[in-house]
């Protein structure tokens, strides 16, 4: 029998309902890559870079490239010299931070870590809606979140979690020796790091549970309790990239397509005395970032491609370490947009009033 359409759209819409949450789709993900992890180890360390191989078409890298038109949208510009004039300031940190590499790639590394344990966390905390709980509910989320990650992946395997820092420090530095810092060192600094992220996930929980969200502060540990699993069981690269992919690039990309001056034309925002266009569903506005992205797609390939000749190859862990030096020298920019951005004021990230 032939399916009505309006019965596609109900089943599209449906969906969209189901996997538009900002917990649903995530931990799935965690799930399954944490279940991954925990029944054969050595199966994520082979099929480690495939995630961020992923990301460079769905949510990852498509979610900072739509930069682009989200500086244009924020600032009002439009054309091509206007919109290249507000991005200059995007573009001077991405060469600040190409020179910090180039100068002292571990410590580019150890900023740049330190720099995603906010950036992940800050994100997961405005997704579920922890920032209206107080500064304790949302630092603790932030902070707890990001350790928990990448902490623990550095405590449970620290040469495999370092290993793709040191490449791209041997590539793209011109030192001969760069300096990076001892493994047991990092060992060290990572069993302190899962400790503080524990009681600092414990506080914001605490803290949520006080503000009447008893029932947010469980999913809250629950989902720490993912992270942490996965980060401990599977191979770091593994790990990292499905969180990447499947928690926080979802999250941002889900933030975008719910933000009514990002998602929707600036004609479109200001048109009056006509009637409005139906507005598409979720997973509408999702394509719909994705396809906001491609102006920026097309250079970011060419430096992905001048990344993987500089790091010395043509394989998947060669793409997947150029992924992380790209995040290296873009992630600040990225993250400082990020902060202007306004509250989502369309459904379902919508808040409530």
């Amino acid at each position: 029998m032939r399916e009505h359409p309006s019965g596609v759209l109900a089943t599209a819409a449906a969906a969209g309902r189901v996997f538009g949450g900002p917990r649903t789709f995530p931990w799935v993900m965690l799930a399954i890559a944490a279940g991954a992890g925990l029944l054969d180890h050595a199966w994520t360390a082979s099929a480690a870079p495939w995630p961020f191989i992923v990301a460079l078409c769905a949510f990852g890298m498509p979610h900072g490239a739509a930069d682009w038109t989200v500086s244009a949208r924020l600032s009002g510009r439009s054309g091509a010299w206007s919109r290249l004039a507000g991005f200059a300031g995007y573009l001077a940190m991405m060469l600040a931070s190409l020179a910090v590499i180039m100068w002292q790639p571990g410590v580019a590394a150890l900023l740049f870590l330190l720099l995603t344990v906010f950036h992940f966390g800050m994100a997961d905390a405005t997704a579920v809606l922890a920032d209206d709980d107080g500064p304790v509910a949302r630092w603790g989320l932030v902070l707890g979140r990001g350790l928990l990650l990448l902490s623990t992946a550095f405590a449970s395997h620290p040469e495999e979690a370092w290993e793709p820092f040191a490449r791209i420090g041997a590539a793209l530095s011109p030192s001969a020796s760069p300096w990076q810092p001892g493994i047991a060192v990092l060992r060290d600094l990572a069993a302190v790091g899962v400790a503080a992220g524990a009681a600092l996930a414990a506080c914001s929980a605490v803290a949520r549970i006080r503000a009447g969200h008893a029932r947010e502060a469980a999913l809250d540990l629950a989902e720490h309790a993912l992270v942490a699993t996965l980060a401990a069981a599977a191979d770091p690269l593994f790990a990292v990239g499905c969180f990447f992919l499947g928690v926080h690039a979802f999250r941002h990309s889900r933030r975008l397509a719910c933000t009514r001056c990002v998602i929707e034309a600036p004609h479109a925002q200001s048109s009056q005395g006509r009637p409005a266009a139906p507005r598409p569903g979720l997973l509408g506005r999702l394509l719909r970032v994705h396809v906001a992205s491609l102006p920026l797609m097309w250079p970011t390939a060419a430096c992905l491609a001048v990344l993987c000749w500089l790091i010395g190859g043509a394989d998947a862990r060669t793409l997947a370490d150029a992924s992380i030096a790209f995040y290296m020298i873009t992630t600040l920019p990225h993250h400082l947009l990020g902060l202007r951005l306004p509250g989502p004021d369309m459904p379902p990230a919508k808040r409530a009033a």
